[in-house]
């Protein structure tokens, strides 16, 4: 997809509760921005442990950054575990010890 699709809103996934209505905040409807922003804070500590930093593009694609400063957008949470291991250039394990440890505050 294209960059201009997805700024255009062309990029929503199944898993998005952005304005359906089963879904709310404390009461509010769940904006794009708000859903994004949030799950950028979950995120953030597992990028931390591989040295990548995951921030939010508009609202509309997230960007992954690696310490080398090499950085690619990203259109859905979905693929956003391959995008990492490619700025890597190595697997990324779920169930790796170290990262389990990291996210359990050991680190």
């Amino acid at each position: 997809m294209c960059a201009l699709c997805s700024v255009l809103g062309s990029s929503n996934h199944w898993t998005d509760m952005t304005g359906r209505s089963e879904f709310s905040w404390k009461g509010n409807k769940v904006t794009r921005r708000l859903e994004r922003n949030r799950r950028v804070t979950l995120l953030k500590p597992l990028f931390d442990h591989y040295g990548l930093e995951l921030k939010d593009w508009g609202g509309s694609s997230y960007l992954l950054v690696n310490e080398a400063g090499q950085s690619k957008e990203v259109y859905q949470l979905s693929s956003i575990w391959a995008v990492a291991e490619e700025l890597l250039g190595s697997p990324c394990d779920p169930l790796d010890s170290q990262l389990i440890e990291h996210l359990s505050g050991g680190n």
